[in-house]
């Protein structure tokens, strides 16, 4: 009896060890969260072009986004990460000539935004980061676009206060940059002459939200502005691309079910790791 219990005890340890390794290749082997995100980049195509009727768009030659009209953008969609080459044709006539091209990389788990652009000789196209992140709490975050070829460099001010970009050349678009929530009247100026080119009124932003002010001349030929909610922090995964509408900047929402989950993804794990850890520390204590 006492060989016995001396047998079971060197063997449970050893089994112990088996089953762990099992375990740990078997956590090896299942697809990680992060690694999935990884494996997954997002691109949304943005109309900024008032010359161009609808276009459709397409991406290795298969349809990506339908009858987007100007001063829209489609929803995020995924595509697998790498240089893609996106074609944009006039809506409804896939065997037509692209009215413009162009290979564009999509990074893994990260977002970009082709966008259609007016230059002094016709439709250009112009790739820009969407560095989706997770802004402060009680935050958010706001960037422009120069999207208006026959305007100087512009400052943008909140009417009556802070500057929120300075200098902004054509065709750039800025970093993303904090705000307070709320609604705001906004001034567009010349940087050089300081005259003012375009006030806006009620521009509003929510707690969370991370948007986009495109900068572009309207169908009359006066200078606008498109903001787009590029990613909201809401229950679900945020949905990018939609249109919101005050006044002179009024489009369509876009219904897209592309989301760009990546990146807040991945922020989202962080966080619940955090939380986990708080949990255990208070168990502890």
């Amino acid at each position: 009896m006492t060989r016995n219990r001396t047998n079971a005890t060197h063997r449970n340890p050893l089994t112990a060890i088996i089953v762990a390794a099992v375990g740990l290749i078997s956590l090896i082997s299942m697809p990680s969260p992060v690694r999935a995100a990884e494996e997954t980049g997002w691109a949304r195509f943005g109309h900024f072009a008032p010359s161009a009727a609808a276009v459709d768009v397409f991406v290795d030659g298969q349809p990506f986004a339908q009858g987007i009209t100007f001063k829209t953008v489609s929803a995020y969609s995924s595509l697998p990460p790498g240089v893609h080459m996106f074609e944009v044709k006039p809506a409804g006539a896939p065997d037509a000539d692209a009215v413009v091209s162009v290979e564009a990389n999509v990074p893994p788990a990260g977002a970009i935004t082709i966008g259609a652009v007016t230059t002094r000789d016709g439709v250009s196209p112009q790739v820009f980061d969407d560095e989706l992140v997770v802004p402060e709490p009680g935050q958010s975050l706001v960037r422009f676009i120069h999207a208006a070829p026959d305007s100087a460099a512009v400052d943008i001010a909140v009417e009556g206060g802070a500057t929120l970009a300075a200098n902004v050349p054509y065709p750039q678009a800025t970093a993303y940059a904090p705000i307070e929530p709320g609604a705001y009247d906004v001034v567009i100026t010349d940087s050089d002459s300081g005259d003012t080119l375009l006030r806006v009124a009620g521009w509003a932003i929510n707690p969370g939200e991370q948007s986009t002010i495109v900068v572009l001349r309207g169908s009359d030929g006066a200078l606008d502005v498109a903001p787009i909610v590029d990613a909201a922090a809401v229950a679900v995964a945020p949905a990018g691309g939609v249109q919101t509408g005050y006044g002179s900047m009024a489009g369509s929402l876009d219904g897209g079910g592309g989301l760009p989950v990546g990146p807040i993804a991945i922020a989202g794990l962080a966080v619940a790791a955090g939380a986990l850890t708080i949990s255990r520390r208070r168990q502890q204590v």
